[in-house]
């Protein structure tokens, strides 16, 4: 017996339909996740690092702590397998990220090598960290270059606005198809990461007034 043909139509529309949704409607959220009108197109620092990125997410959180309470966490990450706060099975080799500020890394500086081939490209104590790579491995053999911002913005209430902008160039043919799905697991990890500089700040700075 055939199938109707309203069945069999139905069949492709859906997934047609899922994924325009996704694309038009859930996945510009994503990228933007966090931030407040207008903040997800301004212009920031290291953004002339790669001067027309194929990908491009702008994220941000409010920490109830001063930023010199949250520098020392993103000061010390991604060094030495303190991890990066995130996704640890993908960035840290399963090693979970520290609940501890480490007293023996040095400060970072300009230059100094990072985990997963990343470098810090510039520093600015208690208003931003910026690191990335030039000539990173994806899984399709061709190279992919990244810059990650985290800048820390004081509040009038004390607080931190704290905000993540990643922007990143993958070369080859099969570019965009590996940033439609590296963006989905940033979205995970950058989301993560940021909760988790939140929590340490925030537990930091209240145990220092108490």
């Amino acid at each position: 017996m055939a199938r109707p043909r309203s069945s069999s139509a139905l069949r492709v529309l859906l997934p047609v339909a899922a994924g325009a949704a996704y694309y038009f409607f859930l996945r510009p959220q994503m990228l933007k996740a966090g931030t407040q009108l207008g903040e997800s197109q301004r212009r920031l620092p290291g953004d002339e690092m790669i001067m027309t990125p194929n990908f491009q997410s702008t994220r941000a959180i409010n920490i109830d702590a001063p930023p010199e309470a949250v520098w020392p966490w993103i000061a010390q990450m991604g060094r030495e397998k303190t991890g990066f706060y995130g996704l640890d099975a993908l960035t840290n080799q399963s090693i979970p990220s520290v609940a501890y500020l480490r007293q023996d890394l040095p400060a970072p500086q300009v230059g100094m090598d990072m985990d997963g081939g990343y470098r810090i490209l510039e520093v600015d104590p208690e208003h931003l960290f910026l690191y990335g790579g030039f000539d990173l491995p994806t899984p399709m053999g061709s190279p992919m270059e990244c810059t990650v911002l985290l800048r820390l913005e004081r509040q009038r209430d004390g607080g931190t606005r704290l905000i993540r902008r990643q922007r990143g160039y993958t070369y080859g043919m099969l570019g965009p198809l590996y940033n439609a799905l590296y963006e989905v697991i940033d979205y995970f990890d950058s989301m993560i990461q940021l909760e988790n500089i939140r929590q340490r700040a925030e537990t930091m700075a209240y145990l220092q007034k108490g």
